[in-house]
């Protein structure tokens, strides 16, 4: 989406996805709860697309707008949301899946060990 925000690339989301999907990899593979990496990597890369296209939604919202900066918090960054936008995404998603599937045990739902 170059009009909405010019420096995002292919390869930055593809990147991102992966290493999402590595850090799912990885959790579950250093836990002892017994997570199934599959769906532990298909987990991350999900949480990684929706972390974008929270990133990419702020930057449409601010074009719309026409603010530069969110905040002057963190100079020459955007603003705070701009640090926080694609964390502020995945976790409400990762929130309403977990709760969807067993509003009692969210966490276990999220782990998949319901």
């Amino acid at each position: 989406m170059p009009r909405v925000s010019p420096n995002k690339t292919w390869s930055g989301l593809i990147g991102g996805v992966v290493a999402a999907g590595m850090v799912g990899l990885g959790f579950a593979l250093l836990t002892t709860v017994g997570l199934h990496p599959g769906r532990m990597i298909v987990g991350g890369m999900v949480l990684g697309l929706v972390a974008q296209a929270g990133d990419l939604f702020e930057s449409a919202l601010k074009r719309e707008y026409g603010v530069k900066d969110a905040s002057t918090l963190i100079p020459g960054h955007g603003g705070f949301m701009d640090r926080v936008d694609g964390l502020t995404a995945a976790a409400v998603a990762a929130a309403i899946f977990a709760m969807a599937v067993n509003i009692h045990a969210p966490a276990r739902a999220l782990l998949g060990l319901n």
